[in-house]
Protein backbone atom coordinates (compact mmCIF):
# COMPACT_ATOMS: atom_id res chain seq x y z
CA UNK A 1 0.00 0.00 0.00
CA UNK A 2 2.69 2.87 0.63
CA UNK A 3 4.47 1.67 -2.51
CA UNK A 4 0.68 2.53 -4.48
CA UNK A 5 0.69 5.37 -2.69
CA UNK A 6 4.07 6.84 -3.13
CA UNK A 7 3.55 5.66 -6.66
CA UNK A 8 0.39 8.53 -7.26
CA UNK A 9 2.29 11.44 -5.41
CA UNK A 10 5.04 11.04 -7.53
CA UNK A 11 3.12 10.76 -10.49
CA UNK A 12 1.31 13.76 -9.60
CA UNK A 13 4.30 15.86 -9.00
CA UNK A 14 5.70 14.97 -12.46
CA UNK A 15 2.57 16.03 -13.96
CA UNK A 16 2.85 19.69 -11.75
CA UNK A 17 6.61 20.09 -12.97
CA UNK A 18 6.25 19.38 -16.93
CA UNK A 19 6.67 22.83 -18.68
CA UNK A 20 3.66 24.12 -20.59
CA UNK A 21 4.28 23.72 -24.04
CA UNK A 22 5.34 26.49 -26.49
CA UNK A 23 2.30 27.84 -28.47
CA UNK A 24 2.04 30.93 -31.72
CA UNK A 25 1.34 33.69 -30.98
CA UNK A 26 -1.30 35.31 -33.40
CA UNK A 27 0.26 38.65 -34.10
CA UNK A 28 -2.28 39.77 -37.09
CA UNK A 29 -5.67 38.66 -37.80
CA UNK A 30 -7.11 40.26 -40.99
CA UNK A 31 -11.04 38.82 -41.24
CA UNK A 32 -11.43 40.90 -44.19
CA UNK A 33 -15.32 41.89 -43.15
CA UNK A 34 -15.30 45.43 -43.70
CA UNK A 35 -18.18 46.69 -45.59
CA UNK A 36 -17.45 50.32 -45.87
CA UNK A 37 -14.16 52.84 -45.85
CA UNK A 38 -10.50 51.96 -46.76
CA UNK A 39 -9.22 50.85 -43.31
CA UNK A 40 -8.79 46.57 -43.30
CA UNK A 41 -9.06 45.72 -39.44
CA UNK A 42 -6.48 43.49 -37.26
CA UNK A 43 -8.33 41.52 -35.07
CA UNK A 44 -5.22 40.05 -33.35
CA UNK A 45 -5.49 40.08 -29.30
CA UNK A 46 -2.16 39.25 -28.79
CA UNK A 47 -0.96 42.57 -29.84
CA UNK A 48 -3.94 44.99 -29.32
CA UNK A 49 -5.13 44.62 -32.81
CA UNK A 50 -1.95 47.14 -33.95
CA UNK A 51 -1.69 45.68 -37.31
CA UNK A 52 -4.20 47.31 -39.11
CA UNK A 53 -3.54 48.28 -42.62
CA UNK A 54 -4.69 50.93 -45.18
CA UNK A 55 -6.58 49.67 -48.57
CA UNK A 56 -6.02 51.04 -51.96
CA UNK A 57 -6.45 50.87 -55.94
CA UNK A 58 -8.70 48.14 -57.36
CA UNK A 59 -9.67 46.37 -54.13
CA UNK A 60 -13.26 45.64 -53.83
CA UNK A 61 -14.35 45.23 -50.22
CA UNK A 62 -17.48 43.49 -48.91
CA UNK A 63 -17.50 40.41 -51.21
CA UNK A 64 -19.24 37.44 -50.91
CA UNK A 65 -17.04 35.28 -47.97
CA UNK A 66 -14.81 32.79 -48.53
CA UNK A 67 -14.95 31.50 -44.81
CA UNK A 68 -17.11 33.29 -42.85
CA UNK A 69 -18.08 36.89 -42.73
CA UNK A 70 -17.31 38.99 -45.56
CA UNK A 71 -14.36 38.85 -48.14
CA UNK A 72 -11.68 41.11 -50.68
CA UNK A 73 -11.70 41.27 -54.03
CA UNK A 74 -8.37 41.71 -56.00
CA UNK A 75 -8.56 43.44 -59.68
CA UNK A 76 -5.16 41.86 -60.67
CA UNK A 77 -4.43 45.71 -61.64
CA UNK A 78 -4.05 48.20 -59.36
CA UNK A 79 -5.07 46.91 -55.76
CA UNK A 80 -3.58 46.24 -52.48
CA UNK A 81 -3.17 46.27 -48.74
CA UNK A 82 -0.87 48.17 -47.04
CA UNK A 83 0.14 47.68 -43.47
CA UNK A 84 3.02 49.65 -41.51
CA UNK A 85 6.33 47.86 -40.30
CA UNK A 86 5.48 46.88 -36.71
CA UNK A 87 7.95 44.73 -35.04
CA UNK A 88 5.29 42.15 -34.02
CA UNK A 89 5.65 40.95 -37.90
CA UNK A 90 9.10 40.06 -37.73
CA UNK A 91 9.91 36.23 -36.60
CA UNK A 92 13.59 36.96 -36.04
CA UNK A 93 14.78 33.13 -35.48
CA UNK A 94 11.03 31.81 -34.07
CA UNK A 95 8.36 29.97 -36.43
CA UNK A 96 6.13 31.97 -38.11
CA UNK A 97 2.31 30.84 -39.97
CA UNK A 98 1.09 32.86 -42.84
CA UNK A 99 -2.18 31.57 -43.66
CA UNK A 100 -5.21 32.70 -45.87
CA UNK A 101 -8.33 31.43 -47.65
CA UNK A 102 -7.87 32.53 -51.30
CA UNK A 103 -10.27 31.48 -54.90
CA UNK A 104 -8.87 32.26 -58.20
CA UNK A 105 -10.44 32.31 -61.76
CA UNK A 106 -9.82 28.84 -63.57
CA UNK A 107 -7.93 31.10 -66.50
CA UNK A 108 -4.41 32.36 -67.51
CA UNK A 109 -2.76 34.40 -65.21
CA UNK A 110 -2.26 37.78 -65.81
CA UNK A 111 1.42 38.07 -64.39
CA UNK A 112 4.15 35.26 -63.42
CA UNK A 113 2.96 35.21 -59.30
CA UNK A 114 0.06 36.46 -57.64
CA UNK A 115 1.67 38.07 -54.19
CA UNK A 116 -0.79 36.92 -50.89
CA UNK A 117 0.87 38.29 -48.60
CA UNK A 118 4.57 39.44 -47.86
CA UNK A 119 7.09 41.60 -45.81
CA UNK A 120 9.78 42.62 -47.91
CA UNK A 121 11.69 41.92 -51.16
CA UNK A 122 14.13 39.63 -52.49
CA UNK A 123 16.70 43.26 -51.48
CA UNK A 124 15.81 43.70 -48.40
CA UNK A 125 18.16 44.20 -45.53
CA UNK A 126 17.35 41.81 -42.36
CA UNK A 127 15.71 39.21 -45.16
CA UNK A 128 12.13 39.04 -46.01
CA UNK A 129 9.11 36.36 -46.45
CA UNK A 130 6.23 35.99 -48.71
CA UNK A 131 3.20 33.80 -49.92
CA UNK A 132 2.51 33.86 -53.23
CA UNK A 133 0.62 31.75 -56.13
CA UNK A 134 3.08 30.76 -58.78
CA UNK A 135 2.37 30.73 -62.40
CA UNK A 136 3.86 27.18 -63.79
CA UNK A 137 4.30 26.93 -67.50
CA UNK A 138 0.88 26.57 -67.63
CA UNK A 139 -0.34 29.85 -67.47
CA UNK A 140 -3.49 28.38 -65.94
CA UNK A 141 -1.67 26.65 -63.22
CA UNK A 142 -0.57 28.50 -60.42
CA UNK A 143 0.64 26.85 -57.29
CA UNK A 144 1.21 27.84 -53.74
CA UNK A 145 4.82 29.00 -53.02
CA UNK A 146 6.14 29.58 -49.88
CA UNK A 147 9.79 31.84 -49.36
CA UNK A 148 11.62 32.76 -46.55
CA UNK A 149 14.99 34.26 -46.00
CA UNK A 150 17.20 35.61 -43.45
CA UNK A 151 20.41 35.31 -42.19
CA UNK A 152 20.65 31.25 -43.41
CA UNK A 153 19.70 32.37 -46.95
CA UNK A 154 16.66 32.02 -48.71
CA UNK A 155 14.68 28.67 -48.51
CA UNK A 156 11.62 28.23 -50.58
CA UNK A 157 8.81 25.54 -51.16
CA UNK A 158 6.22 25.22 -53.91
CA UNK A 159 3.17 23.07 -53.15
CA UNK A 160 1.64 20.65 -55.93
CA UNK A 161 -1.83 21.41 -55.83
CA UNK A 162 -2.95 24.02 -58.43
CA UNK A 163 -4.93 26.98 -57.29
CA UNK A 164 -6.04 28.29 -59.95
CA UNK A 165 -8.95 26.25 -60.50
CA UNK A 166 -12.18 28.02 -59.21
CA UNK A 167 -12.31 26.84 -56.13
CA UNK A 168 -11.77 27.52 -52.50
CA UNK A 169 -8.41 26.86 -50.90
CA UNK A 170 -6.83 27.21 -47.15
CA UNK A 171 -3.49 28.15 -47.43
CA UNK A 172 -0.17 27.95 -45.38
CA UNK A 173 3.36 28.45 -45.32
CA UNK A 174 4.74 27.68 -42.20
CA UNK A 175 8.83 28.33 -41.51
CA UNK A 176 10.29 26.72 -38.34
CA UNK A 177 14.25 26.65 -37.66
CA UNK A 178 15.21 24.19 -39.40
CA UNK A 179 12.21 23.52 -42.04
CA UNK A 180 9.65 25.06 -44.73
CA UNK A 181 6.10 23.48 -45.45
CA UNK A 182 3.81 24.81 -47.47
CA UNK A 183 0.31 23.74 -47.03
CA UNK A 184 -3.06 23.65 -49.10
CA UNK A 185 -6.14 22.43 -47.94
CA UNK A 186 -4.22 20.44 -45.52
CA UNK A 187 -1.81 18.37 -48.19
CA UNK A 188 1.84 19.49 -46.72
CA UNK A 189 4.72 20.12 -48.61
CA UNK A 190 8.16 20.56 -46.89
CA UNK A 191 11.79 20.82 -47.46
CA UNK A 192 14.50 20.84 -44.53
CA UNK A 193 16.97 23.77 -44.14
CA UNK A 194 16.99 26.54 -41.95
CA UNK A 195 16.27 30.23 -43.20
CA UNK A 196 17.83 31.49 -39.96
CA UNK A 197 16.82 35.18 -38.93
CA UNK A 198 14.42 37.62 -40.28
CA UNK A 199 13.72 40.89 -39.44
CA UNK A 200 13.24 44.11 -41.61
CA UNK A 201 11.49 47.51 -41.44
CA UNK A 202 9.44 47.22 -44.19
CA UNK A 203 5.89 46.81 -44.24
CA UNK A 204 3.82 43.67 -44.98
CA UNK A 205 1.99 44.15 -48.29
CA UNK A 206 -1.12 41.81 -49.15
CA UNK A 207 -2.55 41.28 -52.34
CA UNK A 208 0.81 42.61 -54.54
CA UNK A 209 4.35 42.83 -54.34
CA UNK A 210 4.48 46.50 -55.02
CA UNK A 211 1.95 48.66 -56.37
CA UNK A 212 0.80 46.90 -59.93
CA UNK A 213 3.03 44.28 -60.11
CA UNK A 214 2.16 40.77 -58.60
CA UNK A 215 -1.37 42.04 -58.04
CA UNK A 216 -3.27 38.75 -57.04
CA UNK A 217 -6.83 38.80 -59.57
CA UNK A 218 -8.82 36.81 -57.03
CA UNK A 219 -10.87 36.91 -53.59
CA UNK A 220 -9.35 36.36 -50.54
CA UNK A 221 -10.55 36.22 -46.42
CA UNK A 222 -8.99 35.93 -43.29
CA UNK A 223 -5.38 36.36 -43.29
CA UNK A 224 -2.98 35.73 -40.55
CA UNK A 225 0.04 35.79 -39.25
CA UNK A 226 1.28 33.86 -36.38
CA UNK A 227 5.33 33.41 -34.70
CA UNK A 228 6.30 31.57 -32.61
Amino acid sequence: MRRTIFGVVLGALLVMVTPAAAYAALVAEWRMDETSGNTMVDSATGVGGANSGTISGGVEIDQAPLAGGRAYEFDGSTGFVSVPDNSSLDPGAASITLSAVVRVADAPMSDDSYDLIRKGVTTTPGGDWKMEIKRTSNPSVGKLLCVFKGTGGAVQKMANRDLVDGNVHRVECIKTGNSVTAVVDGARSSTSASAGSIANDQPVVLGSKVAGDDVLRGVMDQVKVSIG
